[in-house]
């Protein structure tokens, strides 16, 4: 008879279906045969549950919902000590800044082991930025912390957090692979998509930029910009500025990233930071060569020549001319497509990511 599952408690702040939630609730799908069983405590501000939330119910999904009156409420910080002082929960496992912050207090009162993920930063202001650089000093305090990417375990070390607590998990690609393509989209006009937060790490003005040089050479292009956060109403003004709004689309906070990804030719990520982007291995497996700016995980993730191509932080000269070689060459285009869905199968699969947590789960339990 073999050991009982791990119990891990893994407690997550996030209102959108983002990234970090999709790994997680993927992870979390009961399976008989893991070795870790997971549950989920999720916040919830307002009374009515948000996308996250919804998402972890419609999976049925071992979940409860931490009411979180505002920044800093008390009963939020008892209500995760009280979660992770129940007998089902071995480890305790925090993800986002609010619940790295809350797991340090909350290990050290249960004194049970927790893991910490850190999935990057942004920098939309001041108070944000203060945010995560609370996290860095909270995670110092955890048994093991989670990145995913060797850039990222880099940049963790020179922030303080020390070398023998890191351990990288790279992200796994969950587009199904019956719903993959082998070919980008060649019908209609020439899409350049670009799918992420309105927020400056993600370098959309730099899209904008690149856009106006693209439309140089092809004029029918157009920029599907997907995605929802502060800078919404600046990017537009500078689209504007630029004599560009006409063919750039707001797509909003989609739902639906697989029709993005069929309608795109191109998939453009001018970020100034990055984790290891679940953007480039979606992009990747539905067969679209991903244009990207060499930051965080990115490298490892996109080869230059092989399965995209990858310009230095902030240029867009170069950028441009990688989106135009793929626009202008259908057959490079589909080569380059057809590789990156082979690489992400090879690499980033749900059962690698499974297997590196539960290698990290018996280290601490």
């Amino acid at each position: 008879m073999g050991r009982p599952p791990i119990g891990v408690l893994a407690v997550l702040d996030g209102y959108r279906l983002t990234g970090p939630g999709k790994q997680l609730l993927e992870i979390a799908r009961p399976d008989a045969d893991a070795p870790f069983r997971t549950s989920l405590a999720i916040f919830q501000r307002g009374g009515e549950p948000t996308p996250l939330i919804r998402a972890a119910r419609s999976r049925e999904l071992d979940l409860t919902v931490v009411p979180d009156r505002f920044p800093g409420d008390p009963r939020t910080a008892g209500e995760i000590r009280r979660l992770v002082a129940s007998a089902d929960a071995a480890i305790l496992q925090t993800h986002g800044y609010k619940a790295n912050v809350l797991g340090r207090f909350a290990a050290r009162r249960t004194r049970k082991p927790w893991l910490a993920f850190l999935h990057g930063e942004t920098w939309e202001n001041p108070k944000v930025r203060l945010y995560f650089a609370l996290e860095r000093w909270a995670v110092r305090g955890a048994a093991r912390v989670v990145v995913v990417s060797r850039e990222m375990e880099r940049a963790a070390v020179k922030s303080g957090i020390p070398a023998g607590i890191l351990r990288v998990v790279l992200n796994a690609c969950l587009t199904a692979p019956d719903a993959a393509t082998t070919v980008p989209s060649n019908g209609g006009d020439p899409v350049v998509a670009v799918l992420g937060r309105l927020s400056p790490e993600k370098g959309i003005d730099l899209a904008l930029d690149v856009h106006r040089v693209v439309l140089g050479r092809v004029p029918g292009a157009r920029l599907a910009i997907a995605g929802e956060g502060p800078e919404r109403d600046a990017l537009a003004r500078r689209a504007e500025r630029l004599g560009i709004t006409a063919s750039v689309d707001w797509l909003g906070y989609r739902d639906d990233v697989a029709e993005v990804y069929r309608s795109a030719r191109v998939v453009l990520m001018p970020s100034r930071s990055e984790g290891l982007p679940n953007v480039a291995l979606e992009a990747m497996a539905h067969g679209v060569p991903v244009v990207a700016t060499a930051v965080g995980g990115v490298p490892e993730v996109v080869t230059d020549g092989r399965s995209g191509f990858v310009a230095p932080s902030g240029d867009v000269a170069a950028l441009a001319e990688a989106v135009l070689r793929l626009l202008e060459a259908p057959d490079l285009r589909r080569r380059l497509g057809m590789q990156g869905a082979h690489d992400v199968a090879e690499r980033f699969s749900l059962a690698a990511r499974r297997r590196a947590l539960a290698e990290i789960y018996g280290e601490v339990a």
